[in-house]
């Protein structure tokens, strides 16, 4: 072997390294990027065009995201029209695409609405909800919405629930989404 065949050998070699070097760097570059994004972008990283699924605490079914907001989600309880509103802490996993036979959409995102915005629009039009934590319910109709609670009154009385007791809240306004 001539020295001349050795060097050619030697520069496709040196070639392959820097391409893994870049390679390499690239990778680097995404996982800063994801360092600096919050759980929606996560969720929204998903294969979403499938569909989006989530489990919740205090519900043994999972719900399929229809809105993501700031910090909240908004879907339908897996097998009904029941609509759920789930606050981003009481969502255990998000998974997509689910494996049952429900009609399945990409979610819409609407990261610079809070969560009190949808709950005072749920309470302007009295709809009847059920909040879910993870020990209590409440069934009623939201009549307050403070900065972190909800008024909730039932037929027999009237509860103040912190947000962060709330795990679902489960509403019945005639609409289907």
């Amino acid at each position: 072997m001539s020295r001349n065949e050795n060097l050619l050998g030697l520069g496709s070699l040196w070639d392959v390294e820097q391409m893994n070097i870049e390679r390499d760097v690239a990778r680097e570059r995404e996982r800063d990027r994801k360092s600096e994004l919050y759980f929606s972008n996560a969720m929204l990283a998903l294969r979403v065009h499938d569909g989006l699924t989530i489990q919740v605490t205090s519900l043994d079914r999972v719900i399929h995201v229809r809105r993501i907001g700031m910090m909240w989600v908004d879907g339908v309880v897996c097998g009904s029209s029941e609509r759920a509103i789930v606050p981003f802490d009481a969502i255990l996993t998000a998974f997509s695409p689910s494996d049952c036979g429900c009609a399945s959409s990409e979610p819409d995102c609407y990261e610079l609405v809070p969560l009190g915005a949808v709950l005072r629009d749920i309470e302007r039009r009295s709809s009847s909800v059920t909040i879910v934590g993870e020990r209590f319910g409440v069934r009623g109709r939201i009549t307050g919405v403070w900065r972190d609670a909800v008024t909730v009154r039932s037929l027999r009385r009237e509860s103040v629930v912190p947000r962060s007791a709330l795990s679902v809240i489960l509403v019945d306004d005639g609409e289907r989404p």
